[in-house]
């Protein structure tokens, strides 16, 4: 679908991103048709604007790719229109889409993980799934946070110094840390509830027989690190980073499982989706109807810094805005 933005200024738009409204960005995504046809795997719609600007809205699903394999189809994309408008030839390799290879099931069966009791079971001791009351979506705002170059690496420093130090840190593992103990302080849950994370990880290498980097398809599975409200807010950086860490690590090849709570978008390769006028000025988050949902991101105007999009109950906002950004 293409249209042509009649009004409006792109760059309005763009330096609204994530503080407005929920429907804010509704009309630059193609429409989902009403008749039942099935789930969509594609719709792209490109909104031109007289200025010259270009958004495109992407619609995808899961099934088919996850951010990383489908952040390496958009990179290739905009290699053949690169190439097209250049009256160039370009031969990219195709996508490996071998499905089978991905999920080779053990024979005999042997079960590992204790799916069950983690995953599906609701029980008293804070352990397995929780049902929570539901949350009208109006009462969900989106915002977004930036941190710029050297709050990241403050906050890095953070981590490996003092009691608990994590020695490896990624910027996404630390800025996960920041702002888990931020949006927990913010709600003011009792110090002996437990808090979880639920962080996506990239399973491309991580499975017995590594899957290829041209892989098209979804190799997300799913980390939940846990600690008590009181640990949470009271242990050191360093000791929340090695939390975060040590429950990816046990994503492995025996545990499969994908779920749902945070994205990290910072190894996509968004800043090579360039159609020959240069790389693109932002990437921005659909809207986000999940309390508590974080996409990270890189920042698309502040070298080196991260963005946060976050869904967030509108009434722990304002105490999230005076404590984002301080480091204790």
């Amino acid at each position: 679908m293409e249209v042509t933005v009649s009004s409006g200024d792109m760059a309005a738009i763009l330096l609204a991103g994530g503080v407005a409204a929920n429907d804010r960005y509704s009309k630059l995504y193609p429409l989902i048709p009403k008749e039942k046809t099935g789930a969509a795997v594609l719709q792209v719609k490109l909104n031109r604007y007289k200025c010259g600007g270009l958004i495109i809205g992407i619609l995808t699903h899961h099934r088919v790719s996850d951010g990383q394999s489908f952040s390496s189809f958009l990179a290739k994309w905009a290699m053949h229109v690169r190439a097209d408008h250049n009256d160039g030839d370009f031969a990219a390799p195709p996508p490996f889409l071998d499905r089978a290879a991905t999920a080779v099931p053990r024979s005999p069966p042997m079960p590992v993980f204790d799916h069950r009791s983690v995953e599906f079971n609701a029980g008293d001791d804070g352990h397995g799934s929780r049902s929570y009351a539901a949350i009208p979506t109006e009462k969900i705002k989106n915002l977004t946070v930036s941190f710029t170059a050297q709050f990241v690496a403050a906050v890095k420093l953070k981590a490996r110094v003092g009691g608990g130090a994590a020695a490896r840190c990624s910027t996404f593992q630390c800025l996960l840390a920041h702002v888990w103990k931020k949006v927990t302080a913010a709600r003011g849950l009792s110090p002996g509830d437990f808090t979880q994370v639920k962080v996506a990880v990239n399973c491309t290498r991580r499975a017995e027989l590594p899957v290829p980097a041209d892989f098209l398809g979804n190799m997300v599975l799913w980390a939940f690190p846990r600690l008590r409200v009181g640990e949470l807010l009271t242990s050191s950086y360093g000791r929340v980073v090695t939390a975060i860490r040590d429950a990816v690590a046990r994503v492995d090849a025996e545990v499969l499982c994908p779920d749902l709570e945070v994205d990290s978008w910072l190894g996509f390769q968004f800043h090579q989706t360039d159609f020959g006028t240069g790389p693109p000025c932002a990437f921005l988050a659909p809207d986000i109807p999940v309390d508590g949902l974080m996409v990270f991101v890189p920042s698309g105007t502040a070298r080196g810094g991260v963005d946060l999009f976050i869904g967030l109950v509108e009434g722990h906002i304002k105490e999230f805005h005076k404590i984002c950004y301080v480091l204790d």
